[in-house]
């Protein structure tokens, strides 16, 4: 069986763990990986389709409003957690596999990333 070189490997491993990982971070006793993990998806998805960035501080900006409907420490690192590691599978496959954007969605991002970068993060 032919071997893959270390960084295809690492590739199809990050393709793979792309779907499931929502799954992972949905758990019901933790509503701020939830979010976080969907805040992640809308960032990455927006950046893209380049239908918004997010500022530098936006990620701080979410944990504090998590930390507002009283998330734990625990709660708050875990949505950290899940945070960073939708996005960097999001960055993966968008590098492996790029997903066009319609205008439509385009629209719909930009009107989402209008107001996270205005600090609301309901989405």
């Amino acid at each position: 069986m032919p071997c893959l070189p270390r960084g295809a490997r690492f590739a199809a491993l990050a393709c793979l763990l792309a779907l499931p990982l929502g799954a992972c971070v949905s758990t019901a006793s933790n509503p701020s990986a939830i979010r976080a993990a969907e805040f992640a998806n809308l960032v990455s998805r927006s950046t893209a389709c380049r239908a918004g960035y997010p500022r530098a501080n936006t990620l701080e900006q979410f944990l504090a409003a998590e930390r507002a409907r009283g998330a734990t420490p625990e709660q708050l690192a875990s949505a950290r957690s899940a945070y960073v590691g939708v996005s960097e599978a999001d960055t993966i496959n968008q590098g492996v596999k790029p997903q066009p954007c319609t205008a439509d969605e385009r629209a719909e991002l930009k009107a989402k990333m209008a107001r996270v970068r205005a600090g609301e993060f309901s989405f």
